[in-house]
This record gives structure tokens, sequence and C-alpha cells, in this order.
């Protein structure tokens, strides 16, 4: 059973571009469809949250907008951040899922039960990962997890 679900952001919540306006801000584009998927996940009762290895104000307004149990960027190590909070919930690794899109994703392996990579994800990932989706990413990647969850549960 599932009970936490982590999500990488540029790759997964996002097709992984990055767009700078003149005066240097980033622009980030989520899929509105990801938002009701991510709602339904919380609605099962399952924590959800973000680690990611940028900092982004885009970032932190979508999580704070959909009501994420937590956001933790600028993060280097993905599985020390996994592992604390595997702590901190007080879970085995066999209830964490964690959806990623790049090499520096792969550290998650050794903290979670179970690894998704997005259709479009590195070749070091899809290699590592439980379950490569149908889904790229940001093209609603959490519709299909929504659905690959209950299947799961």
């Amino acid at each position: 059973m599932i009970r936490l679900v982590i999500s990488d952001c540029d790759g997964v919540l996002t097709d992984g571009r990055l767009f700078y306006g003149p005066d240097g801000e980033k622009l980030k584009i989520f899929n509105v469809k990801d938002g009701t998927a991510i709602k339904a996940i919380k609605a099962m009762g399952i924590k959800f949250g973000v680690v990611s290895g940028r900092r982004s104000q885009a970032l932190q307004k979508r999580a704070d907008e959909l009501g994420l149990d937590f956001c933790h960027m600028d993060v280097d190590d993905k599985a020390e951040v996994i592992r604390v909070l595997r702590q901190d919930y007080d879970l085995p690794k066999n209830q964490i899922l964690f959806i990623g899109d790049d090499i520096n994703d792969c550290s998650a392996r050794e903290e979670c039960g179970l690894l998704y990579a997005v259709n479009d994800a590195a070749e070091e990932l899809k290699e590592i990962a439980d379950v490569t989706l149908g889904t790229k990413g940001g093209q609603a990647v959490f519709k299909e997890v929504l659905k690959r969850i209950h299947e799961h549960q």
C-alpha cells in the first residue's frame, strides 16, 4: 500500500524546460490535470510532496496551491531527504513511491519501494525504475500515476 508519493519537479510536473524573462525570472508551466490528480491522491489519505534539485518561486506557489505536505528545494542528495521523510512519517520503504526523470533521481532508488520514471526520462533512470510510465513529463503524469495507485492499492 502506498502511503507517500514523492515527485521531482522539472521534467515530471513540468516538461523540463525553463523559461527566463528579461529580468531573470524563471517561469514554469504546470499541467492543470496533474493538480486534479494530485488532489485525488491526497484525498485517498496519501501524503504527497516534491523533492527538487532547483529552487523556484513558481514551484513553491504551485505546492501551496495544491496543499502539498512538503516541498523541498535545492536538494543535492534526494535519497537523504527521502530517508528523513520516511523517518518523519514512520513508513517502510515499500510504502513510498518516487517519480523522477533524470540521473539525479537515481539515488531515490535506495529509499523508496517503488520508483517510476516518466516516459522521456534518462535511460539511466529507466534502467533501475520499477515502471516507465507511458506519459512524458509535464503531460499530466499524475493522471497515470493515480490510475496505477488505484490498481496497486
